[in-house]
């Protein structure tokens, strides 16, 4: 029932549409022409970043934040039996996410010191 309700006011949508862009001769775009954004688009960073940082804050001992960010399981696991490493974890996670200026590096974080440097490759001899 929702399905058919749905469908009839997408048509009856898009036949206002059609109607308006005949009387005014003008090309307004549609809901099926509109880009949908990238949540981990850089130039939207700010509501991420305010998301991530409300997360550490209220559910940081437990590794929110880090699955908000995109992380490997083991992430939050290790967190959650930590307390967030007693706390010290989250509250050095949410410093880094208010005050960096790229959060580029702590996306698809898969280290438990997310901002850590990461060790380099060992070369063969």
């Amino acid at each position: 029932m929702r399905s058919i309700i749905l469908c009839l006011l997408l048509a009856l949508g898009s036949n206002t549409t059609i109607a308006a862009q005949q009387q005014t001769g003008a090309q307004e775009p549609t809901m099926w022409d509109m880009k949908i954004d990238d949540p981990l688009d850089s130039t939207h960073s700010e509501p991420e970043r305010l998301v991530a940082g409300v997360l550490a804050l209220t559910l940081g001992p437990f590794g929110a934040h880090r699955l908000y960010l995109g992380t490997v399981p083991k992430v939050p696991i290790i967190y959650g039996i930590t307390f967030g490493g007693f706390g010290v974890l989250a509250l050095l996670d949410l410093g880094h996410i208010l005050f960096t200026r790229d959060l580029a590096p702590y996306r698809q974080n898969d280290r438990v010191f997310m901002w850590g440097k990461p060790q380099p490759e060992p070369t063969p001899p």
